[in-house]
């Protein structure tokens, strides 16, 4: 069975044989492989995924919680405090910035822990070296976002938001999660 093509592109597909040249687009040319006559591309640069601001951009990583989960400065005051207590040994100090009650994970099982008073009996039991090496090694810049809240690690410590008022102006962040595996 044969198809009728019209003349106008009989013309046109015999141009585009193996021998005929490219036709010059520069939209679809690199600088490197362009004939001298035509012009490069203008380079248009790339945006980063939504999700992953460039590493380091503590900017970026402030727009990001902005857009996600609200005014970025109790996240990154809480990821802040939360190293430098963890960095200096001070239970109490991070026993403030979490919520409570905490699931946490034991050799017995889950387990709950309902206050900041249970919480620095049993720091050690709780701050694991694999919690305690993700918190350290957390970079702002670098960090996690989603309506999840904001993750350090591979999963190993969450923090997160919770609105007081129904307008949500006032938010209480905390750390959420504190787990060995991630």
């Amino acid at each position: 069975m044969k198809t009728w093509c019209p003349p106008a592109l009989l013309l046109l597909l015999s141009a585009c044989s193996a021998q005929a040249p490219a036709p010059e687009t520069t939209a679809q040319t690199s600088p490197k492989t362009a004939p001298a006559q035509s012009r490069p591309a203008p380079q248009t640069p790339v945006p980063p995924k939504a999700d992953a601001p460039p590493a380091g951009d503590s900017a970026a990583m402030d727009a990001r919680i902005d857009r996600v989960l609200g005014p970025h400065a109790a996240y990154r005051s809480v990821f802040e405090r939360l190293q430098e207590a963890v960095a200096s040994h001070d239970p109490m100090g991070v026993a403030a910035m979490v919520r409570y009650p905490l699931k946490i994970h034991t050799e017995a099982g889950i387990e709950q822990v309902d206050n900041a008073q249970a919480f620095v009996a049993r720091y050690e039991d709780i701050m694991r070296p694999s919690i305690v090496q993700a918190i350290a090694d957390a970079r702002y810049g670098e960090l996690f976002v989603s309506q999840n809240g904001v993750m350090l690690g591979a999963g190993q410590v969450w923090i997160n938001g919770v609105c007081r008022d129904p307008a949500c102006v006032d938010v209480d962040v905390k750390v959420t999660a504190l787990q060995p595996g991630g």
